[in-house]
């Protein structure tokens, strides 16, 4: 079993190095056919650079690890895609530092060539596998300890997924019954004569109420056939695969929610990046923009060229969020949101609206680290308080910034909110966007609000 376990994670990491220098040198041949015989000392030099990296990012991102707890071609493609990202800019920078001898054309030949080879290798590889677990090979042999919903679970997952490997020999309890585990091996007692005589991988504990001590007593008979041993807690229904494991000390703890935004280093790659963004708007579009925007504001109608408002920021700590006003100067602005067809929006404060434009001037609130680009988006503080009585996990989505666009908003979720289906939704997006936050999921929300800008949004108003 072992074996196949190491030849098929072999066979990946071939497959991927081999891809690797093969698109290299197919993509050096389309760019530069007629020098493509010299700087070959070069070249091969960089094609070693290219591989280590590729090794040492593939090796980092579980790429070429037997996928059995997170499976997913997409996923794998993902993480495909960030390390294809890094080679991208491992050849501008040793390009730069060697004084190129490669066109510029090339890393985008070269990175799209990877995108589709690679997709194509992993599919194979994928069908390869799941091939060789149908006929009964590079399977985990499992049995299961107790009976009850996690047990059933887990012998439904297996069975609706045969890409996991996972082969259930059968089941020890103490009282046989009728679910429908597999074979009925006996009781608890009989579990170290059925290892010793029997090719087993894993033993999966679902038993439900089982004590520590009851625990410890099976841990041990299992450590000493010298097999891996994993448990399903009661309450892991209760997380929906959200729960994190965490050491204070000396003492274990659970958290509820994965936080990634709580790591030093994601929290350093978040507002650098916040930083940078928002400098480059406000340098370059804001500086001309602002003027433009400000002399027709005033001349539209009367009032301040920004409306300034406070909100609820990351802990619940107020700020003073920013925005162009786009509205006649009214006493319901602080009480009321804005509606289709709302009578106080002025005529350039539509254009503002639609484009999001009324919005620029929070990249000042993101520099000043009040806000992010990305995050969920700050109500007002009227709405705060009816919120709160509606969803009881509402302010879950305050432990992190605010963003000037959210993942609830490019799905849907920006504008007014006309019931508590759409506050509950957005709700949920903005605690799903803070459990699951990665800064290639910050780009594909950058992305996709610009192209819902251009496409048009029927709640932009």
């Amino acid at each position: 079993m072992k074996q196949y376990l190491n030849k098929i994670s072999l066979v990946r990491l071939i497959a991927d190095l081999s891809v690797v220098a093969f698109t290299f040198i197919l993509s050096m041949y389309v760019v530069q056919p007629q020098e493509f015989s010299l700087h070959l000392r070069a070249k091969f030099f960089l094609l070693m650079i290219m591989l280590f990296v590729w090794f040492f990012s593939g090796n980092s991102n579980n790429l070429f690890h037997d996928h059995r707890v997170k499976p997913g071609f997409s996923l794998e493609i993902y993480k495909t895609f960030k390390g294809v990202v890094i080679l991208g800019l491992t050849i501008i920078v040793v390009s730069y530092f060697s004084h190129a001898f490669l066109p510029t054309s090339f890393v985008f030949v070269y990175t799209g060539m990877l995108m589709v080879c690679f997709a194509t290798e992993k599919y194979v590889i994928n069908r390869f596998v799941l091939f060789l677990r149908k006929q009964g090979y590079n399977l985990r042999h499992v049995i299961i300890l107790g009976q009850g919903s996690s047990a059933s679970q887990f012998k439904e997952l297996v069975t609706n997924n045969p890409h996991l490997g996972y082969d259930i020999v059968g089941y020890f309890d103490d009282i046989h019954s009728d679910e429908d585990l597999g074979r009925y091996l006996g009781n608890k007692n009989d579990i170290a004569t059925f290892l010793d005589n029997n090719q087993v991988n894993e033993v999966i504990i679902a038993t439900p109420g089982i004590t520590i001590e009851e625990i410890e007593e099976i841990t041990s008979v299992v450590d000493k056939a010298g097999i891996r041993i994993r448990i399903i807690p009661d309450f892991h229904f209760q997380f929906y695969n959200r729960y994190e494991f965490k050491q204070f000390g000396n003492i274990p703890t659970v958290s509820l929610r994965k936080e990634p935004l709580e790591e030093t280093h994601n929290k350093f790659i978040k507002r650098t990046f916040d930083i940078f963004f928002s400098l480059c708007v406000l340098v370059f579009v804001c500086s001309w923009l602002f003027l433009i925007l400000a002399i027709i504001i005033k001349a539209g109608s009367k009032g301040p060229v920004l409306f300034k408002q406070k909100r609820l920021g990351r802990d619940r700590k107020e700020f003073w969020c920013l925005k162009f006003r786009s509205m006649y100067v009214n006493k319901e602005s602080d009480n009321k949101m804005a509606t289709k067809g709302d009578s106080r929006i002025t005529p350039i404060g539509r254009i503002l609206r639609k484009t999001s434009l009324d919005e620029f001037p929070q990249f000042w609130n993101v520099l000043m680290g009040h806000m992010s680009i990305v995050g969920p988006r700050p109500h007002m503080t009227i709405q705060n308080a009816q919120y709160q009585e509606v969803i009881n996990n509402y302010l879950v989505r305050q432990l992190i910034k605010p963003g000037i666009t959210g993942w609830a908003q490019v799905n849907g979720y920006r504008g007014e909110i006309e019931n508590d289906l759409d506050i509950k939704n957005r709700v949920s997006y903005d605690i799903w966007y803070l459990e699951n936050w990665s800064f290639f999921l910050d780009i594909k929300i950058i992305y996709l609000t610009v192209w819902n800008i251009f496409k048009g949004e029927e709640k932009a108003y």
